[in-house]
C-alpha cells in the first residue's frame, strides 16, 4: 500500500469524523431547540390548560350561594314566598309545564301527558307541554314566567329556587317514600381500569355543568377520596346528558362516565345497555331524585291546587307508572328543600358552582 493510498483513508476517516461529529452536534442542538421551544412551551400549555381546567370546574373558588334578593323569603325556610302583593300574582289561562330537559323529548312529553291531564282537571286549566331542550332554556322561561310547573333535576333544583324562584314540591320516590339515588362511576366491562385511582391517565365523561350527579358530585368525591383533580390527573369530556352517557358506554365511544343510577336502571330496562356491558367502579352516599314544583309567584289559590294535584296523583296505570318503573320509582313524595338539599347545597359551594342562569 502507498504512502498515498495511506494518506488518502486517513483523510476519508477523518472526514467521516468531522461528519459524523457535526451530525451529532446538529441533532443535539436540534433537540436543545425542540426541548426550548416545543416540548417547554407544550408542557407550559399543558399545565395551563390543567390550571384552567380545574379553575373552571371551581375547585380552587369555593363560592356562597344565597336566594336572589328580588324574593323575600320571610319564613326562613331558603324558598321565595309568594307576593304579598296580589298585583304581583299572575293566574294564566293555560298553564305551561315541563319536565328535565333533555334532546329527546319524545319521552318524557309522553310520560308526563296523564299528570297535566290531572292537574288540568284539578286547576280547571289546560296544561301543555314546554319543549326545553336545555336546562338553561328551562330555567330562564321559568324566571321569566313562560313556565308555571316544572321538573329539574337534582343539581339544578337550588339554580331554579335561588335564581327562578322555583318551589319544589315533591320527589321521585318508590313505595317506601324513599326520594334517594347514587351516583355512579361506570366502565366498560372489559376495561383496564378497576378503580377511581385507575382514572389517571384516562378520560372521565361528564354530563353537564349544572348536573349534581353527572358533574358536580363526581369531581368533588374523586378530589376529596382520592386527591385527583380534572386536567391534571384525568381528562374529562362532555355527553350533554345521562342518557347520552350512558349509550355512549354502551356503545364504546366513552371509557369512564359518572352517571346517577335511578337513570341507569331505566336505561337497562329500556335495553339501551345491558348489565354484562359495564361495571361500576364507584357508588356515592344518596341524593335526593329529581323535584317537581312551581313558579313561586303563582296566585296563592292556583299554587295550592297544583300542589295538592302534584301530591294526590295516582300513578297506578298511568305513564308515569310505566316510564318510572323500571328504577323503582312510584309516586311523588314531599320534600323539604331546606333539609333534602342541604347536602347538594354544600357541594355547589364546595365545587365554587355559582347560580346563574345564561
Amino acid at each position: 500500500m502507498t504512502d498515498a493510498t495511506l494518506i488518502a483513508r486517513r483523510r476519508g476517516r477523518n472526514f467521516a469524523a468531522i461528519v459524523l461529529a457535526v451530525v451529532l452536534l446538529g441533532m443535539i442542538a436540534g433537540a436543545a431547540l425542540y426541548f426550548r421551544f416545543v416540548e417547554m412551551p407544550l408542557r407550559d400549555r399543558i399545565v395551563d390548560e390543567n390550571n384552567m381546567l380545574v379553575q373552571l370546574s371551581g375547585l380552587q373558588n369555593p363560592v356562597n350561594n344565597r336566594l336572589d334578593p328580588k324574593y323575600v323569603d320571610a319564613n326562613g325556610d331558603l324558598v321565595a314566598d309568594a307576593p304579598t302583593d296580589p298585583a304581583q300574582q299572575i293566574d294564566p289561562p293555560t298553564l305551561v309545564f315541563s319536565y328535565v330537559a333533555e334532546e329527546d323529548l319524545s319521552e318524557y312529553k309522553k310520560a308526563f301527558a296523564d299528570l297535566m291531564t290531572h292537574i288540568s282537571k284539578a286547576t280547571g286549566k289546560p296544561v301543555q307541554y314546554f319543549n326545553a331542550t336545555s336546562t338553561d332554556e328551562q330555567l330562564r322561561a321559568l324566571r321569566d314566567g313562560k313556565l308555571q310547573i316544572t321538573g329539574l333535576n337534582t343539581g339544578n333544583v337550588p339554580v331554579g329556587v335561588c335564581d327562578a324562584g322555583f318551589v319544589p314540591v315533591a320527589a321521585l320516590g318508590d313505595a317506601n317514600g324513599s326520594t334517594k339515588y347514587e351516583m355512579e362511576i361506570l366502565v366498560a366491562a372489559d376495561s383496564p381500569i378497576k378503580t377511581v385511582s385507575d382514572l389517571r391517565g384516562h378520560e372521565l365523561t361528564l354530563t353537564d355543568p349544572g348536573s349534581n350527579s353527572g358533574y358536580k358530585a363526581p369531581l368533588v368525591l374523586i378530589r376529596s377520596d382520592f386527591g385527583m383533580l380534572p386536567g391534571r390527573d384525568f381528562g374529562v369530556r362532555y355527553s350533554g346528558g345521562h342518557q347520552q352517557s350512558v349509550r355512549g358506554l354502551a356503545n364504546g365511544t366513552f371509557e369512564a362516565i359518572a352517571v346517577a343510577n335511578d337513570v341507569l336502571k331505566r336505561e337497562e330496562s329500556a335495553g339501551t345497555i345491558k348489565p354484562q356491558q359495564f361495571r361500576s367502579i364507584y357508588k356515592s352516599e344518596s341524593f335526593p331524585t329529581a323535584a317537581i314544583g312551581y313558579a313561586y309567584n303563582l296566585k296563592p289559590e292556583l299554587a295550592a291546587e297544583i300542589r295538592a294535584a302534584i301530591l294526590d296523583f295516582d300513578w297506578t296505570g298511568t305513564s308515569l307508572e310505566k316510564t318510572f318503573a323500571s328504577s323503582n320509582q312510584t309516586r311523588f313524595v314531599p320534600v323539604d328543600y331546606k333539609d333534602d338539599w342541604a347536602l347538594i347545597r354544600r357541594i355547589d359551594d364546595s365545587i365554587g358552582f355559582a347560580y346563574q342562569i345564561k
